[in-house]
């Protein structure tokens, strides 16, 4: 299929990474020359950088809950209320406060004695990480090919945010080596915001592709009730 380089979704999409590009060179100029503004730091909660990636998170959900609407599918809303936790979990820290509600009120009423809540937190997003893959994995079981393959994609994407979230976190965490420290910061944060501008650029794309995808069913199922109309006259 040929690129239409004019269309608004790929114009949306080129901003995208451009303006992430923008946050990593700024964050990079400032750091080098010794700058001090935290907000516009990539590893600042809630700065510039941060809140741009809750916008995207936002459009994502909004895009995927329309799909849900637009194509009565239960796949389609699984995903939206995933990138709606997210978005949730990034600008509120949910899983953290989750695991210092659970952690108090434990200790409290005395079902068990809980002095670091942050141990609590791997165990609070690996429970809600298991609902939302039963959620995805029920609905994928019975949808159709077009809707699993959508979501074979978001699974390798989401796969890669992981990557950069989790994974290359835990390593930034053990390293003390400043230069290295700094550098893994940057392919962190950076990397999350590469991944998640990649699933908004796909999300963004979806209504449209759904839509041929309907016609050239409608197509196909047109032509072959002609051709069997044919044989059954003949």
């Amino acid at each position: 299929m040929k690129l239409n380089i004019h269309h608004w979704s790929i114009k949306l999409v080129c901003l995208l990474f451009a303006t992430d590009i923008l946050f990593i060179v700024i964050h990079l100029i400032f750091a080098y020359f010794d700058i001090s503004n935290p907000d516009l730091s990539i590893e600042k909660d809630r700065g510039y950088a941060e809140i741009f990636q809750y916008i995207k998170e936002y459009w994502i959900a909004l895009i995927l809950a329309f799909l849900a609407l637009r194509w009565r599918s239960f796949l389609y809303l699984s995903w939206s209320l995933l990138f709606l936790y997210l978005l949730i979990d990034d600008s509120f820290q949910a899983h953290e406060t989750l695991s210092k509600y659970i952690c108090i009120e434990g200790t409290h009423l005395g079902y068990f004695s809980c002095s670091m809540p942050s141990l609590l937190e791997p165990i609070v997003s690996a429970i809600v990480g298991i609902f939302f893959l039963i959620c995805i994995s029920i609905s994928y079981y019975y949808s159709n090919r077009v809707s699993r393959k959508i979501s074979k994609t978001l699974i390798v994407m989401l796969f890669s945010l992981a990557f950069f979230g989790v994974l290359l976190d835990i390593i930034h965490g053990l390293v003390r080596i400043h230069l290295l420290h700094f550098l893994l910061a940057c392919l962190e944060d950076g990397g999350e915001m590469i991944v998640m501008s990649s699933i908004a650029s796909f999300v963004f794309l979806l209504p449209e592709r759904l839509e041929l995808e309907n016609r050239s069913l409608e197509v196909t199922a047109k032509n072959h009730r002609r051709v069997l109309s044919k044989k059954l006259i003949d």
